[in-house]
C-alpha cells in the first residue's frame, strides 16, 4: 500500500512539473515567434509596428541602443516608438 501511494505520489510529481515545464517553453518559444524582426539593414520604421512592445522587441532584439540600425529610438532614451499604444 505504501509502495503504491509514493508511486502515485512520484507520478503525479513528475507529471506535474513535466506540464509546467512544457507550458514555459511553448510560451516562450509564441513570445519569440510571435514577431520576427530583420536586423540586416534599415528596412523598419514605427509605422510597421502595432504596439510598442513590438517595435521595442524589434530594437531590443537588433541590438537597442548599440546598434539602432532602424532609427526605431529617436530620442536615444532606449524606448523605441514610444507613441505606439
Amino acid at each position: 500500500m505504501k509502495k503504491t501511494f509514493l508511486l502515485l505520489t512520484i507520478l503525479l510529481i513528475t507529471l506535474v512539473i513535466s506540464g509546467c515545464s512544457s507550458n514555459n517553453s511553448s510560451n516562450s518559444s509564441n513570445s519569440n515567434n510571435s514577431y520576427s524582426c530583420s536586423c540586416s539593414s534599415n528596412i523598419y520604421n514605427c509605422s510597421d509596428f502595432s504596439t510598442h512592445r513590438e517595435a521595442q522587441t524589434c530594437y531590443r532584439d537588433c541590438g537597442g541602443v548599440n546598434n539602432d540600425i532602424h532609427k526605431l529610438d529617436r530620442d536615444g532614451d532606449g524606448s523605441a516608438c514610444e507613441t505606439l499604444p
